[in-house]
């Protein structure tokens, strides 16, 4: 099933699944990107009720409260250009194999990431009108993981593809 084409490596998809990547991976990376946004910004405007202003004071604070996202929408990118591990109908393997490698790495800082930030709160005083540490936001935290976790799903489903996939979109026996 697989076939060498020069130096690259290519394995031929069942058409469905094919067109399922090259959009599928719009419809999820996109909508990773604006869940993110709307999270942030219900996060910023529920902080500013909650404290008066919508980032904490402490530059750790501060970092914490932006990284996790920026870790999602990285994912989000990455979901987003999993479309180029396709040539046709064929699944680049080099490509699908870097791209499956960045999201592994992006997924795992994302987790320091979330867990840092959950962390954060509870060692270090982030908000001057707190008189104690704080409980983390769980709303963020939790939101922030799920999101991540569902975009590293799709795009591992994207770039590496298994056998009972392949059998499910093929119209084709030799899957």
């Amino acid at each position: 099933m697989q076939g060498t084409f020069g130096q690259v490596e290519f394995v031929p998809l069942p058409p469905r699944f094919a067109e399922r990547v090259r959009w599928g991976s719009v419809v999820v990376g996109c909508s990773m990107i604006a869940g993110m946004v709307l999270l942030f910004g219900l996060t910023t405007f529920l902080q500013g009720i909650v404290h008066g202003h919508a980032f904490p004071d402490a530059l750790v604070g501060k970092a914490a409260t932006v990284l996790p996202p920026l870790g999602v929408l990285a994912i989000a990118v990455l979901v987003l250009s999993s479309r180029r591990c396709l040539r046709g109908d064929y699944l680049v393997v080099a490509i699908a194999a870097s791209a499956r490698n960045a999201l592994v790495f992006t997924y795992v800082l994302t987790l320091v990431l979330i867990a840092g930030s959950f962390a954060v709160p509870i060692v270090f005083r982030v908000w001057r009108d707190a008189s104690e540490f704080q409980a983390p936001d769980l709303l963020t935290t939790f939101s922030t993981l799920a999101f991540a976790t569902l975009g590293f799903l799709a795009g591992v489903f994207y770039v590496r593809p298994s056998m009972q996939t392949l059998r499910k979109f093929s119209d084709h026996p030799i899957w």
